[in-house]
């Protein structure tokens, strides 16, 4: 599509402000017309609720790392989504986001299958168990995982689960997101308040 042309997601060199850069993953927008709600536990009347919460936590200028799982219609309820949505937004594509990456580019800045972020030691994919080659203590930031049967996110010292169930359907900082792991002091990335 035109827009392609126009987007530009250069990745390198890019600095991440922790406040205002965003990842969240497994929302499953239009999911109720395919699977009838069962992946993302969401329903029709739920959707622009979901589409509020985003939006009065995403600023117009914010990024976010979408981590899988954006959308289960077709390109036009994938490009009509994108749009109602806040924030400049980048996708690392998941098991669900099947549609080739040329019309993903109409609606992300760009499509990438997974992404680090060298200067936090981060890695961001979709699913935890795709992540290879990881450098000494390179943690993980991941989704997938939205259908286990626990009351709490599956997050360990070494990877951050930001699937959308578990942060009540708002996209998480990365400021928050690596706070859950119990290390962002150590690494200098957060300041204790």
């Amino acid at each position: 599509c035109e827009c392609c042309e126009q987007k530009k997601g250069e990745m390198k060199g890019m600095k991440y402000d922790l406040n205002h850069t965003f990842v969240t993953s497994d929302w499953h927008f239009r999911d109720w017309m395919v699977f009838g709600g069962l992946l993302a536990e969401s329903t029709k009347e739920e959707e622009p609720r979901h589409i509020e919460l985003w939006n009065s936590i995403v600023g117009k200028d914010d990024l976010v790392l979408y981590i899988g799982d954006f959308c289960d219609g077709g390109v036009g309820d994938l490009e009509e989504l994108s749009g109602k949505l806040n924030g400049r937004k980048i996708l690392i594509k998941g098991n669900h986001d099947r549609l080739g990456d040329e019309w993903y580019r109409c609606a992300f800045e760009d499509v990438v299958k997974e992404m680090r972020i060298d200067e936090l030691n981060l890695r961001l994919v979709h699913v935890k168990a795709e992540a290879r080659d990881l450098q000494s203590g390179e943690r993980i930031i991941y989704g997938h995982e939205h259908r286990l049967m626990s009351e709490q996110p599956p997050t360990t010292c070494d990877s951050i689960c930001v699937c959308a169930k578990w942060h009540g359907w708002k996209p998480v900082t990365l400021a928050e997101a690596i706070r859950q792991d119990g290390r962002g002091e150590e690494f200098g990335l957060i300041k204790q308040s």
